[in-house]
């Protein structure tokens, strides 16, 4: 039986956390193009439930310790289950269980299948997701290939650190490329991830390691917004789509990058090159773009070049024909819209001295067993 919140239960965040799961209600219900009256938002405790819906009092309710202890949009997802069972009570089918008409009701509102199942109301749901990825056997052989390689950037030889990066990049082009060929379509295991960009906005040099990862790496882009709940603040976040183990490549590199930048820039400013915020994002606009040519070059020299590589990289192509991918993208955003930022003022020489530090870049190892990557992707097909 489910109880209201005990004594330990964070009374602070209430008002806020409710206020913001209508904000993601009526968000859901704009890119899903439904009507759905507004429910009542109530949490409660319970050790084997995770979240209800009451047609009776037309409440949607949710353990709070969901909230606390999982990413928020884990939290979203089993909202949107229950937003599910709302949706075949607004159809007049309050009592239909998680049969057929479920299932359609998750598929109007994107729901990913693994949080479709009954499990989905219950903490049986994590036990089924590590499960889930435990299968990815063939995308943690691949993992374990490209980190290999990836050990190899910590020679001292330049020339041998940069051979193993170009190699890197060469398996993950043909293992996508032999992916498309083989015709995979829905059959494919889709993920993804929420990067959380912090307050405010997206930086332009975060923008930019966006770009280098659609480029070469395989993943698919949204700007989106999320929520820290411990800190009740809307941040701006960057999603990242595409296969499993493509996403968790593609997340190592943002942050990977995002470290790297940080390090070159203190480097800079100890020796008088560079100072001010100005000089600083033209710096990391020429690192990001030295990188971006570095491995543009990688790129050309290698036998992966296809008949468009001149007006879009090998990457971008694969993950524009991934139409399973596109339909995994328009479950969660049917309605994304092209965005384009406006350009900065760019310090020429701190931009400059960012393109020669980039062209020395080398990726480093880590890239499956960093926290935070196959552990905290979303599951989809």
């Amino acid at each position: 039986m489910n109880e209201p919140p005990g004594d330990d239960f964070p009374r602070q965040y209430a008002r806020q956390w409710a206020a913001q799961l209508v904000r993601e209600f009526e968000g859901l219900c704009f890119q899903h193009r439904l009507d759905l009256p507004v429910p009542a938002i109530e949490f409660f405790t319970a050790a084997h439930k995770l979240g209800e819906w009451q047609a009776a009092g037309q409440t949607l309710r949710l353990n709070w310790r969901l909230i606390m202890e999982r990413p928020w949009p884990v939290t979203i997802n089993v909202f949107k289950h229950e937003m599910a069972h709302q949706l075949c009570d607004y159809w007049g089918y309050p009592q239909v269980g998680h049969g057929p008409l479920f299932e359609r009701a998750c598929q109007r509102l994107g729901v990913p299948a693994a949080y479709r199942r009954a499990s989905g109301d219950t903490p049986v749901l994590f036990d089924d997701l590590a499960a889930e990825d435990a299968t990815l056997g063939e995308g943690r052989r691949f993992l374990a290939k490209v980190e290999k390689l990836l050990a190899l950037g910590r020679s001292p030889n330049e020339h041998e650190a940069a051979l193993a990066m170009r190699k890197a990049n060469e398996l993950i082009a043909r293992h996508n490329l032999s992916l498309e060929a083989d015709g995979e379509g829905a059959e494919r295991r889709y993920r993804r991830t929420v990067i959380d960009c912090g307050r405010g906005r997206i930086h332009g040099w975060q923008r930019a390691i966006g770009g280098i990862l659609t480029n070469f790496f395989y993943v698919a882009l949204v700007m989106a917004n999320t929520y820290d709940p411990r800190l009740d603040e809307r941040h701006r976040a960057i999603e990242l789509f595409g296969r499993a183990e493509n996403v968790a490549v593609a997340e190592y590199c943002f942050h990977f990058l995002e470290r790297e930048l940080a390090r070159l820039w203190q480097l800079r400013r100890q020796t008088g090159q560079a100072r001010g915020l100005a000089g600083k994002n033209s710096y990391y606009l020429g690192v990001l773009n030295g990188f971006r040519q570095k491995l543009q070059a990688q790129q050309q020299t290698s036998s992966l070049k296809t008949d468009g590589q001149q007006e879009m990289s090998t990457s971008a192509l694969v993950v524009t024909g991934d139409l399973g991918l596109r339909e995994f993208i328009s479950q969660t955003y049917p309605r994304v819209q092209r965005y384009h930022g406006a350009g900065s003022r760019i310090d020429q020489a701190a931009y400059r001295h960012g393109e020669q530090d980039g062209g020395t870049l080398v990726l480093r190892p880590g890239v499956e067993h960093r926290a935070g990557n196959l552990g905290h992707l979303l599951p989809g097909n």
